[in-house]
């Protein structure tokens, strides 16, 4: 989607100094430089046509009936990874011009759940957990966690903490903290039982929350143009927290000692780090009009996607470079280039120009793609845009 223009992206390069510019050779013909395979997963939400959704936890409405569920969750660090989630969890998505539909199935046997404060740390407990940037920057996106008792944390981020931001919430500011509630921000759980009783035997949970879309796109690029505009998307994905209990006395839960929780998720991160909003998958807000077809939707593929992910390639071998030496290099060297994680993008590159600050504490990279029109703005802290490029907003490169 496109982010801030070129002007802005030129301004804050004005300030930095130094710049070099790199091209690449030719890519060759086994490369594949739209990384399709890569590519986040999709969930096309349409608009409710009439009416609206109880929340109240129990999926059994016709608007939910209509949609199909997503794939299953799988582990955060993809499906590659040797462990694998042994409980099946899906989401189903519906919008309509104030709010964000979510519904949430979560299979489980020990449904239990000990935080009862809203806006707790609630991923001590199992949780089900919504992350979203509207925008695809990467910066002022929103998160929602909720356990089995409904309790609930919303929280918003002004950027992900691997790069110094920070949580703005009720929770660290009970008086001027962001908070949803207030806005038309509901959630619900059914559980088909009583949580915390080892005594039932208890196969699911799930979830519904309405969210509001204004609360969700503030301070962003979306609040200008709400609600969404047909065939627009939002980045978005999901979390799912598991931690291993066993019995206690007979009749409650309790987690066992030493083991770490498990993380399944909707669209990989690769990491086990949610805070990588460059991973997320795409929610689609389709037309008023559109109706949910008989089977499942064509997946959606973002034009931008092949960008985005070079230009984060220049970013995570940047933030290497830093690690090793303090500051970011000043040009695409081969040193940098080293330190690619997916060294295949090298070729795919058809420019790199890096504005860095006199010292190399920040830097702006403008990334261009082989053969395309495109250009991805980066900056040292991941906020990133893209936008249709001219000529003459082009370093020359010869």
């Amino acid at each position: 989607m496109m982010g801030r223009s070129l002007a802005f992206a030129a301004w804050i390069c004005a300030s930095l100094p130094h710049t070099t510019a790199f091209r690449a050779p030719a890519p060759t013909p086994d490369v594949d430089c739209f990384y399709q395979e890569r590519h986040p997963h999709s969930y096309r939400a349409y608009h409710l046509q009439n009416g609206w959704l109880t929340i109240d936890g129990v999926l059994n409405e016709s608007a939910w009936e209509a949609v199909p569920f997503s794939s299953s969750f799988l582990d955060i660090q993809g499906r590659r990874h040797w462990s694998q989630p042994w409980f099946t969890t899906q989401v189903k998505m519906r919008y309509d011009d104030t709010m964000l539909y979510i519904g949430a199935y979560l299979e489980e046997t020990a449904i239990w759940a000990n935080e009862t404060k809203r806006n707790s740390v609630v991923f001590h407990d199992n949780d089900f957990e919504v992350f979203v940037d509207p925008d695809g920057t990467t910066h002022n996106y929103k998160e929602i966690e909720v356990n089995a008792l409904n309790t609930t944390w919303n929280l918003w981020l002004n950027k992900p903490y691997r790069n110094g931001g920070h949580e703005n919430s009720t929770r660290v500011d009970p008086a001027h903290g962001f908070d949803m509630f207030g806005h038309g921000f509901e959630s619900a759980v059914h559980v088909d039982g009583a949580v915390n009783d080892a005594t039932q035997r208890l196969h699911y949970w799930t979830v519904e929350m309405a969210l509001p879309l204004a609360q969700l796109a503030l301070h962003t690029q979306q609040e200008k143009t709400m609600p969404p505009q047909p065939n627009t998307h939002w980045r978005i994905n999901f979390s799912r927290v598991e931690w291993q209990v066993r019995v206690r006395d007979g009749h409650s839960y309790e987690k066992i000692p030493g083991i770490p929780e498990s993380n399944w998720v909707w669209s990989p991160q690769y990491a086990i780090d949610m805070h990588m909003p460059e991973n997320w998958g795409y929610v689609v807000f389709e037309g008023r009009e559109q109706t949910p077809p008989s089977d499942n939707p064509e997946p959606y593929f973002d034009p931008e996607w092949s960008h985005r992910f070079v230009a984060f390639q220049v970013y995570y071998a940047q933030a290497a470079y830093y690690k090793l030496h303090g500051y970011y290099a000043l040009s695409w060297s081969g040193e940098v280039q080293a330190l690619v994680p997916e060294p295949s993008s090298i070729k795919c590159i058809h420019s790199v120009d890096i504005r860095a600050s006199s010292k190399g504490q920040m830097y702006t990279a403008q990334v261009v793609r082989i053969h395309d029109t495109r250009v991805a703005i980066i900056r040292s802290d991941g906020f990133i845009t893209v936008e249709m490029r001219k000529e003459s907003d082009l370093v020359a490169i010869s």
